[in-house]
């Protein structure tokens, strides 16, 4: 008797497994029903995402979040998180949605699903003026600050592979030791750069290279869970939104452009634009 239950029994718990799989929600819809978005973002870089003077979160990134939360009709919870553990505290649901200096690598896209790009980012290097480095070639024997977590710490040797690596918990310490002489160089996005160096006691002691200085590039993104395009998609739509009703412009003079104290333009970020699609 029991071998001719198994069948049925099986076929049962096939269907209980297929219903759970159909129920399962997406992130978006976890968020509505809860009332909140948990965003992963950065504190430690400035203009981007950092504490500020009174201890708030404050930066381009934070308000993008703050302004996707206000389209979804809920709150916002933020999380700070580091290059190193953004992706686990995602994957463990901590947090819904990443929105922490993120750029959109292929081996990154194996983990987690990316939303299209809400900036683009130069990579380039911040030196003492006087170092005698103007480009990359010039960091040969030459040591270099690095964050961790950062996609430069592979990245960087391929372009300059003469260069000694030294790594840091967070870009501030990195810079330190640029300011203490224990690095020549700190590498990374030309964004994350200028807002170290802008928040320095003496911003004129350090010069951010130019072209002359890039070895890589890329687009920051927002991150959800694997396999949830909804989520993703719904995502898109609100940064396309922002961007065609002029919110992210006015977020972008306000931290990084004409209003801020960096004096950035589109074309130090590669005259970047979101990417739009045909209703």
């Amino acid at each position: 008797m029991m071998i001719r239950k198994l069948p049925f029994a099986a076929a049962l718990l096939g269907a209980v497994l297929f219903t759970g799989a159909a129920m399962a929600q997406s992130m978006i819809e976890e968020v509505k029903e809860r009332g909140v978005i948990r965003v992963g973002v950065k504190n430690d870089a400035p203009y981007l995402g950092f504490t500020d003077d009174k201890g708030q979160l404050d930066g381009f990134e934070i308000d993008l979040a703050k302004d996707i939360a206000k389209r979804l009709g809920v709150k916002i919870e933020f999380e700070p998180v580091k290059a190193s553990n953004r992706v686990q505290l995602l994957q463990q649901k901590r947090i819904d949605l990443i929105i922490a200096t993120v750029s959109h690598y292929r081996n990154r896209d194996k983990v987690v699903d990316f939303t299209i790009p809400y900036l683009y980012t130069p990579q380039t290097l911040l030196v003492k003026k006087g170092s005698g480095i103007k480009t990359v070639a010039d960091l040969e024997g030459k040591r270099v600050g690095l964050d961790a977590g950062s996609g430069s710490v592979k990245k960087l040797p391929l372009v300059q592979p003469k260069v000694t690596i030294q790594t840091y918990q967070n870009w501030p310490e990195a810079f330190f030791a640029l300011q203490r002489g224990l690095v020549d160089a700190v590498a990374t996005d030309n964004i994350l750069l200028a807002g170290l160096r802008a928040a320095a006691p003496n911003p004129e002691e350090f010069e951010l290279l130019g072209k002359a200085g890039f070895y890589g590039g890329g687009f920051y993104a927002a991150a959800v869970r694997e396999d949830d395009s909804k989520s993703r998609d719904a995502i898109n739509f609100l940064l396309q939104d922002q961007w065609r009703d002029g919110t992210w412009m006015t977020l972008f003079n306000k931290w990084l452009g004409s209003e801020s104290k960096l004096k950035m333009t589109l074309a130090d970020f590669g005259d970047f634009t979101v990417p739009d699609w045909d209703d």
